[in-house]
């Protein structure tokens, strides 16, 4: 019986350490800043390119790099930015951190969700006329994900 080739996936793994808030309308521990060790879990479908790779591994590598050992925030929660500094102003917090150890993220909020979206559209962003589709799981704790899944259109 012959067989051939009717899907290609790469698999990724890798954890890293961030701390964040949330915003949220009521009471939670949340709103206080904490930190995860996350992990993100990425699968991308499609056919291999010139270099015979779906997607590049180390580009993967070098987005947790830019969130590992950082704070995450929201850009709609930075009020000043200049000389190497951010003031980040949300939940009665008023917070001075170096620039080079935040990462704003272009979402109204910092959960998994949207940690989940941010890394699928960077991705995307690096991804070739190859990909098709893009998943990527981040897990908060060994109990708790979010998920997101992006498509070619």
């Amino acid at each position: 019986m012959a067989f051939k080739v009717s899907e290609r996936k790469i698999s990724w793994h890798k954890d890293f350490d961030s701390s964040h808030f949330l915003a949220l309308p009521y009471e939670s521990k949340c709103l206080r800043i904490h930190g995860h060790t996350y992990n993100v879990d990425v699968e991308i479908w499609g056919e291999l390119n010139e270099n015979g790779m779906i997607f590049d591994f180390n580009h993967l590598s070098n987005l947790v790099k830019l969130l590992d050992h950082r704070i995450l925030v929201s850009e709609e929660w930075v009020s000043q930015r200049g000389e190497g500094k951010l003031i980040i102003e949300k939940n009665g917090k008023r917070i001075e951190l170096p620039e080079n150890e935040v990462v704003v993220l272009n979402r109204p909020n910092v959960t998994a969700e949207y940690i989940a979206e941010w890394f699928a559209e960077r991705i995307a962003e690096k991804a070739g006329e190859n990909v098709r589709k893009i998943k990527v799981r981040v897990w908060e704790d060994p109990r708790s994900h979010a998920e997101v899944t992006l498509e070619r259109a």
